[in-house]
């Protein structure tokens, strides 16, 4: 019988220290992975950047940044770290981060694309130009100050489109603010709000169109050399075949005009 309880108390002392080395090895396990240094997390991160895993990579980045600041790699991982921010729609966030980059290495390598970036989140904060024009204007500034820093660059291309599509959204606003005072029979209105976007974003496409609404808001008022000047300014080429009905039919009542 003292052989039994001998043999048990064996057992379980056995079992006490297997599991003891067990979980000394898991410790070991979890220690060694959490010992890697900022290389590897850099990696580690760039593989879950490149398979779209962008929160699971955000830790690993933002520790290169904040443990290995005078690496070679941490900029990198800056850019990066605004990039994961940008590629899940937090505009805000990533602008903040892209100008830490900015001020924290002002001589980056980066410096180009990471001042493109920032026009970018912009732009991408101001979808539709009904709505509010802060994002527009500021989207507007930074690919101007881009392009203005970088003229060679060649992202300038793109920098430029983007102006001219947001100018354009911004004359489009003016012009349905026209319209509209045209529905109401708001004539002098309309033609004032007209002249805006003649003054404003002339080298827009939308100017031969508004050219061609003021001359019909003369029309209505009976001031037919007014009229005829600002039918002198459209270039008829570029009509369409509804707008070349107006032009013609305003050109006819200039040569017929009611005494």
């Amino acid at each position: 019988m003292k052989k039994h309880y001998l043999l048990l108390a064996i057992i379980l002392i056995i079992s006490i220290i297997l599991s003891g080395c067990s979980g000394s090895k898991a410790n070991k396990k979890e220690d060694i992975k959490q010992e890697r240094t900022y290389i590897e997390r850099y990696d580690d991160a760039i593989i879950s950047f490149e398979a779209k895993k962008y929160y699971k990579c955000l830790e690993d980045f933002t520790f290169v940044v904040f443990n290995a600041p005078g690496s070679d790699i941490a900029d990198d991982a800056q850019f990066y770290v605004a990039s994961c921010h940008f590629e899940m729609k937090e505009y805000l966030l990533a602008i903040d981060a892209y100008q830490q980059l900015l001020r924290r290495w002002p001589y980056s390598d980066l410096r180009e694309e990471t001042r493109f970036k920032i026009a970018e989140c912009y732009y991408e904060q101001s979808p539709g130009y009904q709505r509010d024009q802060g994002h527009i204007l500021k989207a507007i500034l930074a690919y101007q100050d881009f392009i203005e820093e970088y003229p060679l660059s060649n992202r300038r291309e793109d920098s430029e489109n983007r102006i001219e599509e947001l100018r354009l959204g911004l004359a489009k606003k003016i012009y349905e603010a026209g319209q509209l005072y045209m529905v109401l029979r708001e004539w002098n209105a309309a033609i004032i709000t007209f002249k805006e976007i003649i003054e404003t974003y002339y080298d827009t496409r939308i100017l031969n169109d508004t050219y061609l609404e003021i001359a019909s808001c003369y029309s209505k008022l009976f001031q037919r050399e007014e009229m005829i000047q600002t039918l002198d300014k459209i270039n008829v080429d570029a009509l369409s075949i509804k707008d070349m009905l107006t032009y013609n039919k305003l050109l006819k009542l200039s040569m017929e005009w009611p005494e």
